[in-house]
């Protein structure tokens, strides 16, 4: 999902400032940083000498600059084929306030870089990015998204496929496998398996296996939570409040859409989602990753007093 924002490359974090006995992991942090801006069409931006001398010294490989120690830099930034370290030059009347938003400072990883507001790895881009969607659901983009429900369908995907690769290297954590069940995961290659294949392979071989009790209840929650807050739903706790009454709900989780809500709550049974309209009405079941299952119509699944909660929280 790209994000077209703005860098500012941060004088704080100029690779001057950098301890010599830490520029290797330094620099590898920015590099896969900038391949991660590379890839959502991130632009970076510098206004001050530190980054304007850095930049200009890229252009010559036997400048005294590039001695010793930094000669590490100089090899993963600018002897690439495909120089990803291109940034743009701010002058006076043309502010970085300007340019187009979500904007951040950015740079390397170093003793008096910002704390907040500030990149320099790809976790924290990620984060950034992530950041992004979740305050801004409009400009997230569905058309990779299943039965539109998750607009980040491969990430559903992959936590379903790394539970499966936990399982595969202890099959006996989970217990009541049958023998052919537990040679079977032992023995596949779980990441040649279709996407259809994980999410089939994961209900019967992990969640279907799970107590119905408390065991199932924390497990459904555990990745239920996690795949509807890496698809930017909200995690919506005033509304499970006011719902305490309903005994079939555990977890409420909401996105807008066009201005309306789509909720999703974990069902306690199953292992699965419930899906309710914008008035909290009850619509289906879906599995984990926006199956639909069919005849799947509870109105006990329903979520009460919306206009309560968009009144009180202001929604």
């Amino acid at each position: 999902m790209k994000v077209s924002g703005s860098i500012l490359l941060d004088k704080r974090g100029a690779f001057p400032h950098v301890h010599e006995h830490n520029i290797n992991y330094a620099v590898d942090d920015f590099v896969f940083m900038l391949e991660e801006a590379s890839k959502c069409k991130d632009k970076l931006y510098y206004d001050s000498e530190e980054w304007e001398l850095f930049h200009a010294h890229g252009f010559n490989q036997k400048n005294d600059y590039w001695k010793g120690a930094r000669s590490i830099a100089y090899e993963k930034l600018f002897l690439s084929s495909n120089r990803l370290f291109t940034p743009l030059k701010i002058v006076e009347t043309d502010k970085f306030e300007n340019k187009p938003t979500p904007r951040t400072l950015g740079g390397f990883k170093c003793v008096g870089c910002p704390k907040s507001d500030y990149i320099y790895d790809k976790s924290t881009i990620d984060k950034w990015h992530y950041q992004w969607f979740w305050n801004n659901p409009d400009k997230i983009d569905w058309s990779n998204s299943v039965n539109d429900i998750f607009p980040c369908y491969d990430k559903v995907i992959e936590i379903l496929r790394q539970e499966l690769q936990k399982l595969k290297g202890n099959p006996d954590s989970i217990s009541g496998l049958e023998h052919l069940e537990k040679q079977y995961i032992t023995s596949v290659d779980i990441d040649r398996l279709s996407a259809q294949e994980v999410v089939s392979k994961f209900y019967s071989l992990i969640m279907d296996h799970k107590a119905e009790s408390g065991e199932r209840i924390s497990y459904a929650k555990e990745i239920g939570s996690k795949i509807c807050e890496l698809n930017y739903y909200h995690h919506e706790q005033e509304l499970e409040d006011l719902n305490k009454c309903n005994q079939q709900i555990v977890k409420i989780y909401s996105i807008k859409r066009d201005n309306k809500y789509q909720f999703l709550s974990i069902d306690k049974k199953h292992g699965r989602f419930e899906l309710c309209d914008n008035k909290g009405d009850h619509l289906c079941e879906l599995m984990f990753d926006g199956t639909k299952v069919e005849n799947s119509q509870e109105a006990n699944h329903s979520i009460l007093y919306i206009n309560d909660w968009e009144r009180t929280c202001h929604k």
